[in-house]
This record gives structure tokens, C-alpha cells and sequence, in this order.
């Protein structure tokens, strides 16, 4: 049962306790607004008052939008999900360490469902340098990454893969990108408080403005269009929940996981906001935190929109918004799988790395194995050869054994989250008086920063003849040479160091 005026004095809340200039909520079900309202201003210490109808920055969320108007391209048969995208770009070139002429093999469903393969940024225009390039530039640069692993072989959540597909859409189309989906989604839906159109937003009054802490001026404009730029209100953003709450046979395809409970579909996330199943999507970035879902079993959508990054509870009160509104439903108890024995252990021990800090380790301890991250100790309880479960319901995968029995891959099952096998040296101890010698561009510091704001400060360096890249956000990968100055990381990403400056996953390093 929604309670309007105890939600109303819990985000107000929110807003003065975390010190956010704005916040707009919706609720809406298949056919109707619930309830929309704005809290404080569009900017700090200023602007306009926010309302249900002031424009926001949704981040990661216009990748929804752009998956949808890609279903509605293939329902119109200008594109097709499993057709290979060299067919729409015949000039597309991409780099694998794994395989020769990967666009033949990648589609747009891969784009969509973040499998093809790719990193995160790209070298124009990206989220640590935005630039002044266009959505076309930033595509195109596209060419110059590097696949992280074999074309469908696991998920990896990136950029990359959306922008190329909005891209296909405006070169299929011959519209702008913008022009395209405003056409084919945002008119037929009555969205008029919504666009990708950076001139628009940009001229837009009644627009919430961006606060990140440590950045006096946050872009408006981002290169990466598909996949982060766009502006809606809340009560458009509902519209556009209640047009997938519809359950159209067009979107039925995106809206389905690769067998996961916890998943991602085709642009969006599949996952359970307070043990309800629903589908949406999260962004983040640029001074704007978003959350928009919808509950397709109860017919409900949540939308929470915030102008700063500057707080903790981005999915946290759309989730507490879904528990007080759909009938409470005790999750059904599962037989936990019975344990099998854990065989030999012993290839499996290792260092397995996400990215930055998301590092863990699987130790062997006797005959039992445990899973370590940061300080905590996990006992582990095999239900598989491979598979084994960490408390009653985190379930994870070994993948891709070589032949001595060392798996290249540890995969959580329930979200396809991936972190690749990386075994890191123990480092060399180093006298005071006698520290580690620069060696080229090797056992140096690089500054890392983003948009002018400094990040960390990354290493290159040598331990007992292994190459090692340490993150500036933390952690330590193994890097091998693939070709002159150009290393790949345990992780799938390059270092190259034939550029000026150099980069690690398409991130400059300036020495220091």
C-alpha cells in the first residue's frame, strides 16, 4: 500500500541528510501515475525548484531506451539482433588476442547484452576524458580497442557495445541517432521531456544541473550518446516504464536473460529489488544518480532521480519504494544443493581479478577451499566439479580449465560477473637506500585523472621478470607483451604503450 505523505517525508528526508540539491520520484502501473513529486532545487544554493517535469541527466539508463529502439528497428526489419555487424559497417575493424576478424562474428544482440567482448571506454570520448569529439568520432575510435576476451564467451558490462549499436541504427536509418529515437520511441510515447539531443539539453531551463564532489564544472555534452546521454523527467521516465510494463511481443527479446535469475537482458538488468523480481536499469556519473524499474509480475515501475553522486542510496530507495508498494510475497525456500567432494583443489588456487579493488582469492586450506575478499574468509561448499556456493545463496563457477587444471575464469552465477585468473608475484623487498630503477616506461608512476580531476596514480612495473600494472584505484594485474609496446592484462585489457601518452584500458597515464 503506497503511503504518499510517509514517502514524501522520507525522501525529503534523504534530501537534507545527504545534502542533494534535487530529487524527483515517480510510481506509475501499467495504465496510470501513482504518485510523482520533486524535492529541492536544480542546483545547490540555487536554480528553479525541482518538478515531475525537470529534466535529468539518467546516465546508464538511455541504454534501455536504445535497446529499444533497436527492437523496434529489428520488428521493422531495418536491422536484424543476429546478423553480423560488418554487414551495417562494412569498414569496421576490430582487435582481438583471440580471434582474426572478430566483427564477422559479433551482432547486435552481443551489443546489447554486453557480450562481444569489449572494454569499458574508448579512446574519443569517454568518461575520464570527455573531449570535444563527436558521437560519430567516439564510435569510429571504437576500432582502436581491444577485445577483452573471445566473442560471446561471458558478460562484461561496457560503453562500448551500445554506443556501436546506436551508432548501426543512425547509419541504417540515415538519421542523426537522436532524430532516430525521437522518432521511433520518444513521439509514440508522448515523451516530450526526453531526449539524447545535446543542443536541447544544453538550452533547456527547467533542467536539474550535475554535482560530483571535487568538480567545479561537470560536462553536459558526453560523446558516449547511446549509452549515457540522456535527459527525461520523471514522469516521462515513467511513460517509458509503462510502455514495457505493456508487455509487448517486440520487447519480450529484451527482456530475457541468458538462463540467469539475476541477469542482464538485452539493455537492461534482470535482478529482485527487495526479493521482487523486476527489470530496469541504474546510472550513474556526471554529477546524476538514477534508478528505474518496473515489477512486470506486480505492474508496478519506480523511478528515483538525483542531480548528485554525492550520497548512498541510489538503488537502495527505489528497492525500499518496491518493498512498501507490491504485496509482500515469502520467497519460495529451495532444497540447497547437496555438497560433493571437492577433488583435487589444488589448480584452482588463485588470484582472480575484476577490476581496480574487485580482487579475491581461493585458497586451499587442507581438503576445504575459501574464498577471500579484503579480510573476510568465506568457507566454500562444493555443488559441482567446478561450482561451489558461499553462504545459501552466492553461487560461483570455475570456467575454462587449461591442461593443468588452472581455470582462466572464476564466474558468479547468479549475475554473470566475471573475474579472469590473475596471479600476482609476491613483491620484491626494496632497501631504502636502493630503490627500483626506471626501466623505459617500466617501475614508474602514472597520474590518472578524469575530466582534469586527478583519480590515483597507477605503476608500471617489473617483479622477478613479471610485468604488473598497478590500478590506480587499487589491485594488481600481470600484463604479457602481445606485441611491441602493446600488453594485454590478466584482465582482457590493453596496455599500450605506443601511444603519447600511454593507456591502460583506453585511459591516458601521465608519468609523473
Amino acid at each position: 500500500m503506497l503511503n504518499k505523505r510517509v514517502l514524501q517525508r522520507r525522501v525529503a528526508g534523504l534530501l537534507e541528510q545527504h545534502r542533494v540539491p534535487g530529487i524527483a520520484v515517480g510510481i506509475c502501473d501499467r495504465n496510470s501515475m501513482l504518485w510523482s513529486a520533486g524535492f529541492g532545487r536544480t542546483r545547490a544554493g540555487g536554480g528553479e525548484p525541482v518538478t515531475p517535469e525537470t529534466m535529468f541527466g539518467v546516465q546508464s539508463c538511455s541504454k534501455m531506451y536504445t535497446a529499444t529502439a533497436v527492437l523496434l528497428a529489428v520488428q521493422d526489419g531495418l536491422v536484424g539482433l543476429d546478423v553480423p555487424i560488418v554487414e551495417y559497417l562494412p569498414e569496421i575493424r576490430l582487435n582481438s588476442s583471440f580471434e582474426a576478424r572478430p566483427e564477422r562474428l559479433i551482432t547486435l544482440r552481443h551489443l546489447l547484452d554486453h557480450t562481444a567482448g569489449f572494454t569499458h571506454e574508448a579512446p574519443v570520448g569517454s568518461n575520464y576524458l570527455v573531449g570535444r569529439e563527436s558521437f560519430e568520432a567516439h564510435c569510429r575510435s571504437i576500432c582502436d580497442t581491444w577485445l577483452r576476451f573471445p566473442v560471446g564467451h561471458h558478460f562484461q558490462y561496457s560503453n562500448l557495445g551500445i554506443d556501436l549499436a546506436g551508432y548501426i541504427l543512425q547509419r541504417r536509418s540515415g538519421l542523426p541517432f537522436d532524430r532516430f529515437v525521437r522518432r521511433t520511441v520518444f513521439e509514440p510515447l508522448g515523451l516530450t521531456r526526453t531526449t539524447f539531443n545535446a543542443a536541447e539539453i544544453q538550452r533547456e531551463q527547467d533542467r536539474a544541473i550535475g554535482h560530483a564532489t571535487g568538480y567545479t564544472r561537470i560536462p553536459v555534452r558526453v560523446p558516449m550518446v547511446a549509452a549515457g546521454g540522456l535527459y527525461t523527467s520523471v514522469n516521462d521516465a515513467c511513460r517509458f516504464l509503462q510502455f514495457q510494463l505493456a508487455g509487448s511481443a517486440v520487447l519480450a527479446e529484451m527482456h530475457e536473460s541468458a538462463g540467469r535469475e539475476r541477469a542482464y537482458g538485452l539493455g537492461l538488468a534482470i535482478t529482485r529489488a527487495n526479493g521482487i523480481p523486476v527489470r530496469g536499469h541504474g546510472g550513474g556519473g556526471f554529477g546524476f544518480l538514477s534508478d528505474m524499474y518496473w515489477a512486470p509480475e506486480a505492474g508496478i515501475g519506480v523511478v528515483v532521480l538525483t542531480n548528485s553522486t554525492a550520497h548512498p542510496f541510489q538503488w537502495e530507495l527505489a528497492a525500499e519504494i518496491f518493498g512498501e508498494v507490491v504485496p509482500h510475497r515469502p520467497p519460495q525456500e529451495l532444497a540447497a544443493p547437496p555438497e560433493v567432494s571437492n577433488g583435487s583443489l589444488a589448480g584452482l588456487a588463485g588470484n582472480y581479478s575484476g577490476s581496480g579493488t574487485d580482487q579475491v582469492t581461493f585458497a586451499v586450506e587442507g581438503d576445504r577451499g575459501v574464498l577471500i575478499q579484503a579480510d573476510t574468509r568465506h568457507p566454500v561448499r562444493f555443488v559441482g566439479p567446478l561450482e561451489f556456493m558461499i553462504g545459501h545463496d552466492k553461487r560461483f563457477r570455475f570456467r575454462d580449465l587449461d591442461d593443468a587444471g588452472r581455470p582462466a575464469y572464476l564466474e558468479s552465477v547468479d549475475d554473470g560477473h566475471v573475474r579472469y585468473r590473475n596471479d600476482v608475484p609476491e613483491a620484491a623487498p626494496t632497501k631504502p637506500d636502493r630503490p627500483t630503477k626506471p626501466d623505459g616506461p617500466w617501475n614508474r608512476d602514472y597520474a590518472v585523472r578524469a575530466n582534469g580531476v586527478r583519480q590515483g596514480t597507477a605503476r608500471l612495473r617489473k617483479e622477478h621478470g613479471v610485468h604488473l600494472f598497478d590500478h590506480w584505484h587499487g589491485g594488481t594485474v600481470r600484463v604479457r607483451r602481445h606485441r611491441p609496446d602493446l600488453y594485454i592484462s590478466a584482465t582482457g585489457e590493453a596496455l599500450d604503450l605506443t601511444r603519447t601518452p600511454p593507456t591502460y584500458a583506453n585511459v591516458r597515464l601521465h608519468q609523473l
